[in-house]
């Protein structure tokens, strides 16, 4: 194995440690938080440094828009923050990442987990620009952020869990590609990842694209979910330096006042030419 693999392979015996000194507490809500807690301290000890964790919080739209509320939430290091109460809220354009945390993932809790990453609002164009890029680089960045995971320490058989997946997106066709999760990961057991283009393994299976496809972890492998989490949110960083957000769309919302996009309109529309 490569010192990579040995690194993410000890991560994972870490975080399932870890887990059962948090199942101690007596109190079952500090049970739930503990673990959230284990997930977020991993992020921050590996996220790229522009990105950062927090644990818990909303998320929100400047057109009123507000998410459940989510277990561990990553952000970028542009949107402003609103940290004076223990649990935050956060504009829905300052997010690179969600996850929630589950103890053991059961259909129950899979379809609870499903729903509420649903309830992420969307990123507005109002809100979120790109400075420099080609027009069209907002729609490219939205196909594929923010991430939305899934972890649970435990969990119901892989495949049983993978036709829960595929049957909970049947019954809602409306529901568009870039809303479902990027990963649904079972601590050290499998991973459940949506393909949004045709690759092939390195077994040579060929995997469709906008398909989901599960992957029981060999021993060896066990680490392998949170190296691709890692690869998939420092891709999200490639985009911050060309990146621009501003909060006078929230901020005029609230006023009742037009947006700063629709302002700068008005005004240069009603230049005359001299």
């Amino acid at each position: 194995m490569t010192r990579i693999q040995n690194y993410f392979n000890g991560v994972v015996d870490k975080i399932a440690s870890s887990s059962s000194i948090a199942n101690t507490a007596h109190h079952r809500p500090d049970i739930g938080t503990n673990r959230e807690k284990i997930v977020k301290d991993f992020l921050v000890n590996h996220l790229p440094r522009r990105l950062s964790a927090s644990l818990g919080g909303q998320i929100i739209s400047h057109d009123g828009h507000e998410s459940g509320q989510l277990d561990v939430v990553i952000t970028n290091d542009l949107g402003v923050r609103f940290d004076e109460n223990e649990k935050t809220f956060v504009t829905c354009e300052s997010i690179a990442g969600v996850i929630t945390v589950k103890s053991t993932l059961n259909k129950r809790s899979l379809i609870d987990a499903l729903a509420n990453l649903l309830t992420i609002p969307e990123p507005s164009p109002e809100v979120l620009h790109f400075k420099i890029l080609k027009p069209g680089s907002v729609e490219v960045f939205l196909d594929k952020h923010p991430s939305r995971y899934v972890f649970s320490y435990d969990g119901v058989d892989g495949k049983k869990c993978l036709q829960y997946v595929k049957d909970f997106y049947r019954e809602r066709p409306d529901i568009p590609l870039r809303c479902y999760p990027r990963g649904i990961i079972v601590n050290r057991k499998y991973m459940i990842s949506f393909i949004r283009n045709q690759t092939t393994t390195s077994t040579g299976h060929t995997i469709p694209k906008d398909s989901f496809f599960f992957m029981p972890l060999e021993e060896s492998l066990r680490g392998y979910p949170f190296l691709q989490l890692l690869n998939d949110l420092s891709s999200y960083a490639d985009w911050l330096n060309h990146m621009h957000i501003s909060i006078h769309p929230y901020f005029n919302a609230e006023l009742g006042f037009p947006s700063e996009s629709n302002s700068r309109k008005s005004e240069v529309e009603c230049v005359s030419p001299e």
